[in-house]
């Protein structure tokens, strides 16, 4: 080992040792309207980041966009850690509905044709300055293999996978849980009466648990009633043409 290397292994010690989810004060509850949802829970958690596990909503541009609320202080410590950063840093499990007859050609002879359809038609063009620089974001972190999105679908072919949770953890393993009825769409952050239940796996080690094996088997296809799979490659190249040649460490301001 080099002395570069070792002293690029000493900064990524000492910012580690400097995120921490234990900083910050994490209330229980948690509803919106409030811009609470946002300024105590994702900027703080996001801000000690450097894994993001999030079962959320539909697949679509308005969505990813709300939900790369605060990653600006994300990738800034995804940078600093190099090649010891975790990927993928980011996962999504996205739901979707399609017919039974496309569900079983999907399981039965794996033709995603269908959903990579109606996801390239979710994605669309951002709406807003806002919505194309996060999207910016994410399409940054697709490109360097820091963000993966895997779409579950219902087995059975009817509903879709309705829950809703995130798992955000710090360098040394703590991580905040969340779950409730908050959507990570723009509605969701700022508009709708949503509730959300918050519990720190250093106080409430059972609950952390629960929803890590969960998330875990849903993304690894091991669930008996969802199956998940990779974003359609057609659908991430889109993805990743909103990637900027620089790293979009800059938090974009809401107008």
């Amino acid at each position: 080992m080099t002395n570069q290397d070792d002293n690029r292994d000493m900064t990524i010690r000492q910012n580690a040792s400097l995120y921490s989810l234990k900083n910050h004060p994490w209330p229980q509850f948690l509803r919106g309207p409030d811009r609470d949802l946002l300024e105590k829970l994702y900027i703080p958690a996001l801000s000690e980041a450097v894994r993001y596990d999030r079962c959320c909503a539909y697949f679509s541009s308005s969505v990813l966009s709300a939900a790369a609320q605060g990653f600006g202080n994300l990738i800034k410590h995804l940078i600093e850690y190099g090649e010891n950063a975790p990927r993928p840093a980011v996962r999504f499990i996205v739901n979707e509905q399609l017919s039974k007859e496309d569900v079983d050609a999907l399981l039965q002879r794996g033709d995603c044709s269908a959903l990579e359809r109606v996801l390239l038609n979710r994605l669309g063009n951002p709406a807003t300055l806002l919505e194309k620089q996060r999207l910016e974001m994410l399409g940054w972190l697709v490109q360097k293999g820091y963000l993966i999105v895997r779409v579950g679908i219902m087995r059975s072919g009817c509903g879709i996978v309705h829950a809703k949770y995130g798992l955000i953890y710090d360098p040394q393993g703590n991580a905040i849980v969340f779950s409730g009825s908050g959507n990570e769409t723009a509605q969701g952050l700022i508009a709708n009466y949503d509730h959300l239940e918050i519990s720190e796996s250093w106080t409430n080690a059972v609950r952390f648990h629960h929803y890590k094996e969960e998330f875990e088997n849903i993304w690894n296809d091991t669930d008996v009633f969802v199956h998940t799979m990779p974003l359609p490659e057609a659908v991430q190249k889109e993805l990743i043409k909103f990637a900027g040649p620089e790293p979009p460490i800059h938090e974009p301001k809401e107008t």
